[in-house]
């Protein structure tokens, strides 16, 4: 399968570009800069030097691709916009590029997800990340609204660690109760990339923990 990956060289993105190609994908990695990307001379992957917020760049990436998964993260800055300033030249990019699979990475606590976070985890995001979480709930209802075939996955509390079998998925609309702990990088790399080439998660928003 042809794959789109925004955030490549970050943390998760790392992972599941990795993972993607243990499972004989091929991976379009749109970057700033190549020289952060350990597998650009992999011969399955393919490597476009751009912005994710500009509509042109994803647009080029994306072309020739069956989904996009967009693994972009913050780092430390817990005030960025990056969620709002890429959601919508990512789904720009898509229809100009007819493409319709959209894997998208947020957090649970982002926008009226926080409902659903541990008492304390919800009360931690709202003190150190409250703008962050604005943000990317601001960007999970832009894509949400859109006519792609999207998937918005709410993982936890990152940890370190390999991939494991016990990863739990929750889907956010049909459930009920408050969700915590934490999830490895790993598994939530995995998730992203089984949800990209699968069909059980369209149009769905799902938390992810242990």
């Amino acid at each position: 399968m042809q794959l789109t990956v925004l955030g490549a060289t970050g943390p998760i993105g790392q992972q599941m570009l990795q993972q993607a190609l243990t499972a004989g994908h091929r991976v379009t990695a749109l970057v700033r800069d190549a020289a952060r990307l350990p597998q650009r001379d992999d011969e399955c992957v393919t490597v476009v030097i751009g912005d994710a917020a500009s509509a042109a760049d994803v647009e080029e990436a994306a072309r020739g691709s069956q989904a996009l998964i967009c693994a972009l993260g913050p780092g430390k800055d817990y005030k960025s916009t990056l969620a709002t300033r890429t959601a919508g030249p990512v789904l720009e990019a898509m229809t100009a590029a007819g493409l319709e699979r959209l894997v998208w990475l947020s957090a649970l606590g982002s926008g009226d997800t926080a409902r659903r976070q541990s008492h304390f985890q919800a009360w931690a995001a709202k003190l150190v990340m409250g703008a962050l979480m604005t943000d990317k709930g601001i960007a999970d209802e832009t894509i949400a609204r859109s006519d792609r075939d999207w998937t918005i996955a709410l993982p936890v509390m990152f940890a370190n660690g390999p991939t494991t079998d016990g990863y739990r998925t929750i889907p956010l609309d049909g459930t009920r109760g408050r969700v915590g702990g934490r999830i490895n990088r790993a598994d939530v790399a995995d998730f992203l990339l089984s949800a990209a080439t699968g069909e059980r998660w369209v149009r769905r928003r799902v938390i992810l923990t242990r």
